[in-house]
């Protein structure tokens, strides 16, 4: 037990420091300049991770801009900072140590003006100079000093391993503290920038609407999102960030929205896909690089990922469509030996699909949904292999066959029209005119499900809002 006083003893005298956005002395075995370090190692990765950054100088531009505007009314103004907009449709945002900090373009988008992005931009921001990811790995490494020096003094074989386990948990996300911490001080730094402080939490209604919004898309329940959304573990709810912003605003009386020069800015931003990664044009998808498309039945929500691109249908069915390496060997040595190995498979082909050489198989597979019918089309590519997978649920198999052939037979090499069709989606800003409605303008998105929700979540509007002549909203075009 000595050696156990010992060790915790000294790390706790070697790792104490002043966090400079709270002034709390807190437990932190990590130094500046290894906060540093361990931001610039990971920066590529996040990169890799989410698209790259966004291929639009200006608009990185605008938001560092807010970014350092915001740096400058913090506790370290001084302090370098690093702000990327990450080409993804993903809605979020994060920070780094060191000072990297990223929001998507995806967020970008589902904002309505510069005080929303300010106050995402703020809550990072506030992680970062309240040292909190740095107190994360602190406690991680605490976490395995105990439960290790626990193991070695009791003599219990596994304590370590169950610590490991307590230590990840600490590096998964921010506690609730950390996050209240990180919404009064991007709120306080928002309010002397000159922003208005409850942007903050009109954002985070934003959010929360948008989530509903990808639940409809993925054939959820919209009201299950509040069991998932990260409003569901947020320390505040939204009247409460409220309540903090208006204490902040009595200190800081005058904030603006920027609406203006939020719209200017977002006016012909990528929307959805990014034509490197496929675009997909309602139950179409197109891949121009890779010089390939295919169409999904009626019925199905066709979503492009950055593993996959997958298509939903309410009855439990779903396509997937991805890339498979290694199939030198030829389709159907590929689907029995290296995809499919493990299966008990039948019915399996060889075909041609407009010039291509397949193979295709069906089996019956156990998932997290239960028991489900797949049918299996390897598409010779190369040395690698395209891969479509559909997946039904028993009772509904039988009333899909026809449906999955064609659009199996669907999958061709893309003419040079179709690659020229292949462009992405924009956002495109426009003037409310006389007799314009909610519902008129929703008709004009190049979408085949929702609209009318898409067009309110895109601009911030629930049901029974009106539009007046002259507002200007966002549309996709």
């Amino acid at each position: 037990m000595r050696r156990l006083v010992v060790l915790l003893s000294l790390l706790a005298l070697g790792g104490c420091q002043v966090a400079p956005g709270t002034g709390s002395t807190n437990l932190n075995m990590v130094s500046s300049q290894e906060e540093r370090q361990m931001g610039a190692e990971a920066h590529p990765s996040i990169l890799k991770e989410f698209g790259g950054a966004y291929d639009d100088p200006e608009l990185q531009a605008w938001v560092a801009g807010i970014g350092q505007r915001l740096v400058r009314q913090s506790e370290t103004p001084n302090a370098e900072f690093r702000f990327t907009v990450l080409n993804s449709t993903i809605f979020n945002a994060m920070a780094l140590p060191g000072g990297y900090v990223y929001i998507t373009r995806g967020l970008i988008a589902v904002a309505g003006n510069e005080a929303e992005l300010a106050g995402v931009i703020g809550h990072e921001i506030g992680h970062v100079t309240a040292q909190h990811t740095g107190q994360r790995y602190t406690r991680a490494m605490a976490a395995n000093v105990l439960t290790t020096v626990l193991g070695a003094v009791v003599g219990v074989p596994g304590v370590g391993q169950v610590a490991s386990l307590g230590a990840s948990a600490y590096l998964q996300g921010f506690s609730r503290d950390n996050e209240s911490e990180a919404d009064a001080l991007g709120m306080r730094y928002m309010a002397k920038a000159g922003y208005d402080p409850h942007a903050m939490s009109s954002m985070f209604s934003r959010m929360r609407d948008h989530s509903r919004l990808e639940a409809l898309l993925a054939g959820r329940s919209p009201d299950a999102v509040d069991e998932f959304h990260m409003m569901a573990s947020h320390p505040r709810a939204i009247e409460r960030i409220q309540a903090t912003a208006e204490a902040v605003k009595n200190e800081f009386p005058h904030g603006a929205l920027g609406t203006e020069q939020y719209l200017a800015r977002v006016n012909g931003m990528i929307y959805g896909d990014d034509p490197a990664e496929g675009v997909t044009h309602g139950r179409v998808f197109l891949h121009a690089p890779l010089g390939i498309g295919f169409e999904v039945p009626p019925g199905f929500r066709l979503v492009n990922g950055a593993k996959a691109v997958t298509a939903s249908h309410d009855d439990g069915s779903l396509i997937r469509f991805d890339q498979g390496r290694d199939a030198t060997a030829g389709p159907a040595s590929y689907l029995q030996h290296q995809w499919a190995k493990g299966l008990k498979l039948s019915q399996v082909e060889s075909i041609t699909i407009n010039g291509f050489e397949a193979a295709t198989a069906s089996a019956r597979v156990e998932t997290s949904k239960g028991t489900l019918d797949a049918r299996l089309v390897a598409i010779q590519h190369g040395s690698s292999a395209w891969r479509l997978m559909f997946l039904t649920p028993p009772r509904v198999t039988a009333q899909h066959i026809e449906d999955f052939k064609r659009t199996t037979y669907s999958f061709h090499g893309l003419t040079p029209e179709e690659k020229a069709a292949a462009h992405p989606a924009r956002i495109k800003v426009v003037a409310v005119k006389p007799g314009d409605t909610v519902e008129k303008l929703a008709e004009r998105l190049p979408f085949d499900h929702f609209r009318l929700e898409r067009f309110q979540a895109l601009n911030g509007l629930h049901p029974g809002d009106q539009l007046k002549p002259g507002q200007r909203v966002k549309l996709v075009e």
